[in-house]
């Protein structure tokens, strides 16, 4: 699948089922923080974003997991919609700052844990 509103729109929606009902959205979270750079990228059609913060990927692995807020089957579900649509990104134009990037980062920390790292990202190391 390729970045279009509609992938995205469907990605947002697979990420707002993956927040219990009952959970209070906070600003210091995972999910939130996702949730919201992807609703702008909705918006706009675009893949990126301005005044993303240098240090995005850092925060989340800084913010504290509380696996009590989401539902891990859906959380499974948003990784693998967001997977998708990096998937048919090509690796030359990859930027760890595109919003599939950074929502894929959010995700994957959430889902594998705290030393995650998009295949892109690192495929991007090893080349250096």
């Amino acid at each position: 699948m390729n970045f279009t509103k509609a992938s995205a729109f469907k990605a947002y929606r697979k990420m707002d089922k993956a927040c219990y009902l009952d959970c209070n959205c906070t600003p210091v979270c995972q999910l939130y923080m996702a949730k919201e750079i992807l609703s702008k990228s909705v918006e706009t059609g675009n893949k990126t974003a301005e005044n993303m913060p240098e240090d995005i990927l850092d925060m989340f692995k800084s913010i504290p997991i509380v696996s009590e807020r989401y539902n891990q089957m859906e959380l499974h579900d948003a990784f693998e919609a967001v997977q998708s649509i990096c998937d048919n990104c090509p690796s030359f134009v990859h930027s760890k700052y595109c919003v599939v990037n950074v929502v894929l980062s959010a995700l994957g920390t959430l889902v594998y844990g705290k030393n995650f790292v998009t295949e892109k990202d690192a495929e991007a190391q090893r080349t250096k």
